[in-house]
């Protein structure tokens, strides 16, 4: 398993993306739970990471299976071919016309971590084939994709190929023509690199499918001639289906929807509070007026009403402050909103959170504005922070103060308001964006 993640970043990656994931979970879950918060979010989080990290670990991992039972039987035979001493002479020409073409000879083949520049002398196994036509091939295969990435850029920069007019990179392979007028094809292609030379391109395409390598779709080289068309071994694999690209976007479309609506719906029930049983829901004029209410209590946030009968807005402007600090005159401003929609014919009561800051300074440097906004679902969140300067009051005149603090609790603000609503018997349900009736179904 350590040297398939050797061989496979990608793979590598996804189940780095995975541990980290899990354990953003159970910090989260930790936090929230110390300070008496639900733990649904937590739970839809890690089901959402898990929908999109678990299928690109599936893809990565299918890859390196495919890409390592490709390489199994090139590594065999380089093992034969690097054993030629010892191994039967039949079987190392049968390995080294498999890899390097039906006219190498076996005998011309030298160990390739032993040629000049030492760049392959970290490579477990390489080889150098010349051949009757005056060209080359080189293969070296190593620990893993990173340690051949690298070789395959040292190789360009110790033999000068980078600094020829070459095109390609690291996924297509970088052909050049050299001094010599031949030209020369580089490739790393996951644990291995090959290093192809030929009068041109069309000699260099013809022994990559002798040796029974796949010419990546976008390489730089030059586009076969009809010639090597004619003449390179039929295709192993089946015919493509016509229907397969048709079914490729059907099922992402699918994949698509199904974390659009679990995004939505999941973020919905996750932040839902039930009605208390045992009671008729009230109406809501008296839900309303509760709700008002809770501007009569020791809270740092008010309710105010909206444009529509049914609409509430419960506002806490929890930072406000300008100072002088470093010859520069500063102020902040935080506002955490939550738009609450009342619908009496279903008993719930729909609430989107908006947040925004406003942060600015000016001095002899210039001026800086920052301004920030967003609306959707914030589970928890627990902020403080403290500045230092000379403060000033509205009117811009300095006060004896010489640090400003502020702290914001969001369970401090929802858990009032959802307590209310329950009581009421009411739901309480969160929503990403207040949409018309008819999308509910997506949002809710």
């Amino acid at each position: 398993m350590l040297q398939l993640l050797r061989s496979n970043p990608g793979l590598a990656i996804s189940f780095v993306l995975l541990g980290g994931g899990a354990l953003a979970s159970t910090l989260m879950g930790f936090f929230m739970a110390r300070s008496g918060a639900s733990l649904r979010p937590v739970y839809w989080f890690a089901g959402l990471f898990a929908l999109v990290v678990v299928p690109q670990l599936a893809g990565h991992f299918y890859i390196a299976l495919r890409t390592t039972k490709a390489e199994a039987p090139r590594t065999a035979s380089l093992e034969q071919i690097a054993q030629r001493d010892t191994a039967e002479s039949t079987t190392t020409a049968g390995d080294a016309k498999a890899l390097f073409g039906p006219d190498a000879d076996p005998q011309l083949i030298t160990d390739a971590r032993n040629l000049p520049g030492g760049v392959f002398s970290a490579a477990e196994l390489a080889q150098f084939a010349p051949l009757p036509d005056g060209g080359t091939v080189l293969l070296a295969r190593f620990k893993g994709s990173l340690a051949a990435e690298k070789a395959w850029i040292e190789y360009l920069r110790t033999t000068g190929l980078n600094q020829l007019k070459g095109t390609g990179d690291s996924q297509r392979g970088y052909v050049v023509t050299r001094p010599v007028g031949d030209r020369a094809y580089v490739l790393h292609f996951g644990t291995m690199v090959g290093v192809w030379t030929g009068k041109d391109d069309t000699a260099i395409r013809e022994r990559m499918v002798a040796g029974g390598f796949e010419i990546p779709r976008h390489a730089p080289l030059n586009a076969s001639t009809p010639a090597l068309t004619a003449n390179a071994p039929a295709s192993k694999s089946t015919p493509k289906n016509p229907l397969t690209p048709g079914l490729i976007g059907a099922g992402i479309a699918l994949y698509v929807l199904v974390v659009v609506l679990y995004f939505f719906k999941g973020a919905a029930w996750a932040g839902t509070s039930p009605a208390k049983p045992g009671g008729a829901p009230v109406t809501a004029t008296e839900l309303a007026a509760r709700l008002e209410a809770v501007n009569t209590l020791d809270v740092p946030f008010r309710i105010e009403r909206g444009a529509q009968p049914n609409e509430f807005f419960a506002t806490w402007r929890y930072a406000d402050a300008k100072w002088v600090d470093l010859a520069r005159a500063r102020g902040m401003k935080r506002t955490f909103r939550i738009r609450l929609t009342l619908d009496e014919k279903h008993g719930t009561v729909r609430a989107t959170d908006y947040v925004a800051s406003f942060d600015w300074s000016a001095g002899r440097g210039g001026a800086e504005v920052e301004w920030k906004t967003g609306l959707g679902i914030v589970f928890f969140q627990y902020e403080h922070q403290r500045v230092f300067g000379l403060q000033l009051d509205e009117q811009g005149r300095f006060k004896p103060e010489l640090s400003y603090a502020y702290t914001f609790n969001l369970n401090e603000m929802k858990s009032p308001l959802i307590t209310a609503v329950n009581h009421a018997g009411w739901n309480w349900r969160p929503t990403v964006w207040q949409g018309p009736a008819w999308l509910r179904w997506l949002t809710e």
